[in-house]
């Protein structure tokens, strides 16, 4: 038995029988859903809206200043708006491919869900795979606590799966001292925000920071930045480890415990 660790596999799931076995231990750290992967403008929304159309709607959103990208998600996602119906089928099929794999692997399977994720109709994927849950609090695994925290910060789209450093913050502070960490997002640390590919820091969380400080669990693993100035980091005792982008590596973490 080994426990392993993915982040951000962005809709590529079906080769994971191919590194987890039954007998293992799968934590998998947000943006499960390939809404959309900023990297190159690819995924779900792309595909429905048109690249070109949704690089223009961006484009426009950008230069119209705040609160733009809000009414942007809203026009894109809205029940009654004309993407939608396309959408949601894309979404309800992507998550069910998610949960068949997970049934069928058969190993126990811990998810929390990162900001590119539909955290209710990821949930609801997991109906039928008794062996996989939504993950959020202490768990002990394999005589370690673990806990695990998720969601991200908000971005100007404002997605269900995000929220502000403060709302972040209360979740660490419920959760309290734990051996190991689990969140979707780094700390607020140039080294792991810097994503070098685009040149620019992602947002990382300045109460995850201060937790680390405060409670020093021996491990924090997260994903979100694809391409991190460093993947491994020491803050006081703890090991920050980012388990890479799974989506383009296929790279599957081993924790050593």
């Amino acid at each position: 038995m080994a426990i392993k660790l993915i982040a951000d596999a962005h809709g590529r799931y079906e080769d994971l029988c191919e590194s987890i076995m039954p007998e293992d231990i799968l934590i998998i750290l947000g943006d499960v859903l390939d809404l959309i992967d900023w990297a190159d403008i690819s995924g779900i929304l792309p595909d429905v809206v048109g690249k070109e159309n949704l690089v223009s709607k961006l484009m426009s959103a950008v230069a119209s200043g705040p609160g733009a990208a809000v009414e942007l998600r809203d026009e894109l996602l809205a029940p009654d708006g004309g993407f939608y119906p396309e959408l949601e089928r894309r979404v309800v099929e992507s998550y069910g491919i998610f949960g068949r794999v997970l049934k069928d692997i058969g190993c126990r399977a811990y998810i929390i869900y990162g900001n590119g994720d539909i955290p209710e109709a990821l949930e609801a994927s997991l109906n039928g795979a008794a062996n996989a849950v939504m993950a959020r609090g202490r768990i002990e695994i394999a005589d370690s606590v673990f806990g695990f925290v998720p969601g991200a910060l908000y971005s100007p789209f404002m997605m269900p799966a995000e929220m502000d450093d403060e709302t972040f913050g209360a979740q660490l502070r419920e959760l309290g001292p734990v051996d190991i960490l689990c969140t979707h997002i780094p700390p607020r640390l140039e080294a792991a925000t810097m994503d070098v590919v685009a040149g620019r820091p992602v947002e990382g969380s300045a109460r995850l920071l201060e937790y680390i400080e405060e409670n020093r669990p021996r491990i924090l693993y997260h994903g979100h930045v694809h391409q991190p100035a460093q993947r491994e980091l020491l803050v006081g005792e703890t090991q920050v480890i980012n388990v890479a982008y799974y989506k383009r590596t296929g790279y599957v973490h081993t924790h050593q415990a």
